[in-house]
């Protein structure tokens, strides 16, 4: 019913729900929690927590909720939620809609998509996105991304160069940040940025009919869109590798993740072949090391098509 009053006064198409692991500001609630075994129970879930207590940044364990209490529906909070917003949608709009959740569970791709929360402007953070977005299209969930740039801290002109050209390969791909943080949209940069981001934003428009594509293929029979290397080359040679990934099993991806970078260390699976997307011209590995020095300037994300 609120969907819909909000949509009667201002038509929209998605929702997207935030906070619903679900978050608290304070331990519990401003009165605290009852001393019960439920909210201080033999064994925490981490070591991160309030004075080591279970309802850190969340509910009362003991809070009363329809089902049970709040101890036992905990992990469900989110993805129930999603279930109800993506149906209260169907029925406002009598079609398909978007709902993203920060918190999900088993079973919440076939409502909602999902992206990895609050991180920073930092390298690193743009490296962990990688295995992140691999992790929740393992867990069933493909429609997953991270925020571009970074939410928390200011990004700088290189990084989010970077991040964009990157985040162009997100199966959810969205530029976000913090109130009170520089802007960081591409017209907050030079021009030299602005026309890469643009370069790496419309070569997604390109794609979009392999993407799509990909995402029918998720939807029907249950496979990834983004996917790592050793889905389509199972050998453990290639298990750990999370710093490039594959967009069905026709591309690979292969992200400028550092500094200053001019080249880009990459090893191809030797039994494709492989061609740069952009020339078509096929990509020759060291018969020495097995690999290639890839050159890169900050215009170019190495882009290749498995030959077959």
């Amino acid at each position: 019913e609120m969907l819909q009053a909000f949509h009667d006064q201002v038509p929209f198409d998605g929702v997207w729900i935030d906070m619903n692991e679900p978050s608290n500001f304070v331990p519990g609630s401003v009165d605290g929690c009852p001393m019960f075994a439920y909210n201080n129970p033999l064994y925490q879930p981490g070591e991160r927590l309030y004075r080591g207590k279970i309802y850190d940044k969340t509910l009362c364990m003991t809070a009363q909720q329809s089902a049970s209490i709040h101890y036992n529906v905990h992990s469900l909070y989110g993805h129930t939620e999603s279930i109800a917003t993506s149906n209260a949608m169907k029925s406002i709009l009598n079609k398909r809609s978007l709902v993203i959740s920060r918190s999900t569970y088993a079973g919440t791709g076939q409502h909602a998509g999902h992206w990895l929360g609050d991180n920073q402007s930092q390298w690193p953070d743009l490296v962990k996105s990688i295995p992140g977005i691999l992790d929740f299209s393992l867990f069933g969930i493909p429609l997953v991304g991270a925020d571009i740039c970074g939410f928390g801290q200011n990004t700088d002109e290189e990084l989010c160069i970077r991040w964009t050209q990157l985040g162009a390969f997100y199966p959810f791909s969205r530029n976000h940040n913090s109130i009170n943080m520089r802007n960081q949209d591409p017209t907050a940069f030079s021009e030299s940025a602005m026309t890469s981001m643009r370069s790496a934003l419309l070569r997604r428009y390109r794609l979009l009919p392999y993407l799509y594509t990909l995402f029918y293929h998720a939807h029907v029979d249950g496979s990834t869109v983004a996917r790592p290397l050793f889905f389509e080359f199972p050998r453990k040679e290639f298990y750990d590798v999370g710093n490039v990934f594959m967009w069905g099993r026709g591309l690979l991806v292969v992200p400028v993740l550092k500094k200053n970078a001019k080249t880009v260390d990459i090893k191809l699976p030797d039994d494709a072949d492989w061609f740069e997307f952009e020339t078509g011209n096929r990509v020759l590995q060291s018969a020495e090391t097995g690999g290639l020095q890839y050159p890169v300037n900050l215009t170019s994300i190495p882009l290749f098509v498995r030959g077959g």
